[in-house]
């Protein structure tokens, strides 16, 4: 049986809720609709015009990437604007486009944390963690529009997994709610949604209450805005003393037992070359061939290497952070020039994988995770084939 596309958002949110995503960032279902019925899902790093066309030629309805299509409002829908053309071509083959960025860094679908897999790495911690300052949110509802209130602040990331218990990531739209009376007398110029001008009026509420992070708190507030059907609805922020979920970018941790540079560099990449078979079927899950021509290491590949550093991505703003936390070896997408400079002078080697290679395994992770869901069982799961490393190799 089919599913919607916002019970598959509801899984991927489980593992990557959306509040974990950075300010800047625009995760989330960027084309269609929620209500979209799903048979086929197509998974790609990118969503180009070349996915698009695949996804069309594979007559699957929705497309989960990494990368966001839109960071930016888009000024129009004109054919000749070039930033418009992939929704408008989404739109009229009514495919559905989702994309989870960095929360999905963030998570342990990360590719972050396969490479620590595939390398054996104990004692891992996140290479930049954080955890949020948690607030309690309480609200006062109409009985008939609590449900309304309570998704809106649900796709917000209230109540979902955020405490630091080790089954937290198991649940969503954690609320408590109970019934009682409000009260309120509405003065000239306010226009109430239920009661008259000047008049004490009753009306049996719900009190709606849950916990959401810090750095959520202001969008979680608008959409209680938007959903709320009071001119000025009441509700209270409470700061909480409880800890928020750890999570962060990267991981770093220890090998088991110190090896040289070059052997481990060789060791790594047969390993993950391996990686790409599904773990369920023993099928090769990717239809593509990983490109490893564009792949750097910095460093004496003779000298022996415990403590190993990862971060998928662009790791130019975790080099410092990997240096100061003793790493040996820093693993990472790409790197500019000086940061592998600054990193062997600090004694610290650097494996660069390129931006596409260092993530696309997390596109295998969310395909096995997906096809291990019970509700996913009638749905179809593919990898991108046209989605791969952009450069053209000299092999």
């Amino acid at each position: 049986m089919a599913v919607s596309v916002g019970q598959v958002e509801q899984l991927i949110e489980k593992m990557a809720p959306r509040s974990w995503a950075e300010e800047w960032d625009n995760p989330g279902l960027l084309v269609g609709s929620s209500a979209q019925k799903v048979e086929k899902i197509l998974l790609a790093l990118d969503g180009t015009l070349e996915v698009v066309d695949e996804a069309i030629k594979e007559k699957a309805s929705l497309i989960i990437a990494h990368h966001p299509l839109m960071f930016k409002p888009l000024k129009n829908l004109r054919m000749d604007n070039a930033n418009a053309i992939l929704p408008l071509n989404l739109f009229r083959n009514g495919i559905s486009f989702y994309a989870a960025h960095t929360n999905l860094d963030k998570s342990v679908l990360s590719s972050s944390k396969t490479f620590a897999n595939i390398l054996g790495l104990e004692q891992l911690e996140y290479l930049d963690s954080t955890s949020e300052k948690l607030i309690k949110i309480v609200t006062f509802v109409p009985e008939k529009d609590v449900d309304t209130v309570r998704r809106a602040l649900a796709d917000e990331g209230v109540g979902a997994g955020i405490t630091d218990g080790k089954h937290s990531e198991n649940y969503l739209e954690c609320f408590y709610q109970i019934k009682g009376e409000g009260m309120f007398k509405a003065l000239k110029g306010a226009e109430p949604v239920i009661g008259d001008i000047n008049e004490l009026t009753r009306v049996t509420e719900i009190r709606l209450e849950s916990i959401v992070e810090e750095r959520a708190l202001a969008r979680a507030v608008r959409a209680l805005h938007r959903a709320h059907p009071y001119e000025e609805p009441a509700y209270d922020l409470i700061p909480l003393i409880n800890s928020g979920k750890s999570r962060g970018y990267g991981m770093i941790g220890y090998l088991p037992q110190p090896i040289a540079l070059g052997e481990l560099w060789e060791l790594f990449l047969e390993k993950l070359e391996k990686n790409s078979v599904d773990t369920i079927t023993g099928s090769k899950v990717f239809p593509l061939v990983y490109d490893f021509s564009s792949i750097r290491l910095a460093g004496d590949i003779n000298r022996k290497v415990k403590k190993i550093a990862i971060s998928n991505g662009s790791g130019n703003s975790f080099v410092q952070k990997a240096v100061s936390k003793g790493a040996d070896l820093f693993i990472t997408g790409d790197i500019d020039y000086h940061g592998v400079l600054d990193s062997l002078e600090a004694s610290m080697a650097v494996g660069e994988l390129g931006h596409f290679l260092s993530e696309i395994p997390m596109m295998q992770s969310l395909y096995e995770y997906l096809r291990g869901e019970k509700t996913m069982n009638d749905v179809e799961i593919v990898i991108s084939a046209a989605n791969q490393v952009p450069w053209i190799s000299r092999g």
